[in-house]
């Protein structure tokens, strides 16, 4: 299903290609900002939503070495159903409005060809990318 189909199936409204997101204030809707050529656009929806991102809408930040040592001593905080007040048949498997048909491992990756470099390394390695299309 592309996000259109998935967001109409289960009911939800959908933003997609958002270049940035923000919650309001009590947390019940967020806010896209998304690039649409000469022009910005603002779009708001209630949430819960299913929105799509760009590869702009994040910058990563990587963790320090101090942070990743005292996260292992923190404690993991584990909640059940009925401790978030849900449901038990609308979550899980019996909730679920999609179904996994297949799993199967993607196919493994060929073996790489080595070029030892005896002065010819680069007409060999223009030689394999004119003959895999590369240029």
């Amino acid at each position: 299903l592309v996000p259109g189909q998935l967001a109409e199936r289960l009911g939800l409204a959908q933003i997609g290609f958002a270049a940035s997101l923000a919650l309001d204030e009590e947390g019940r809707a967020v806010t896209a900002t998304r690039d649409a050529g000469s022009e910005v656009l603002q779009l708001v929806a209630e949430l819960p939503a299913l929105v799509s991102v760009t590869d702009r809408t994040n910058t990563p930040r990587y963790p320090s070495f101090k942070a990743i040592m005292a996260a292992k001593k923190k404690p993991v905080q584990t909640w059940s159903v009925a401790d978030l007040g849900l449901d038990a048949a609308a979550v899980g498997f019996t909730g679920s409005l999609t179904e996994v048909l297949e799993a199967v491992p993607g196919p493994p990756r060929p073996a790489g060809q080595v070029v030892v470099d005896e002065g010819e390394g680069g007409i060999r390695l223009a030689e394999f990318l004119v003959a895999q299309k590369l240029v």
